[in-house]
């Protein structure tokens, strides 16, 4: 539309999806734990890297894929807990002061 690029993400059902699980608490289903995780991670990556020339590291990942299926506990949402894995900070990861001693860290 005018040459405006549109951003957006298309998730399957996630419910049963072993690859997508961070290991549900109890309090969602299966997949509504495993979409939250995913999407924590696709948005992260579509704000640093929204059309594929963003930010890598030298291997080639993205921000979220350098903390992928790492996690610091459960993240709290509208009363709501959430396993949601976390993304890198260079500043963390030169201070050491991410949650896996390097460049993790949690949304809080």
């Amino acid at each position: 539309m005018g040459g405006v690029p549109v951003q957006f993400a298309f998730y399957f059902n996630l419910d049963g999806d072993p690859g997508c699980n961070p290991g549900s608490s109890g309090a969602h289903s299966q997949g509504l734990d495993a979409l939250a995780n995913v999407s924590g991670h696709e948005l992260s990556e579509a704000l640093t890297d929204p059309r594929g020339d963003g930010w890598y590291d030298s291997s080639g990942a993205e921000n979220a894929d350098k903390c992928a299926w790492t996690f610091h506990g459960n993240e709290s949402f509208g009363g709501s807990s959430w396993l949601i894995q976390g993304n890198w900070s260079n500043n963390a990861y030169n201070s050491r002061s991410g949650y896996d001693g390097a460049g993790c860290i949690n949304g809080n």
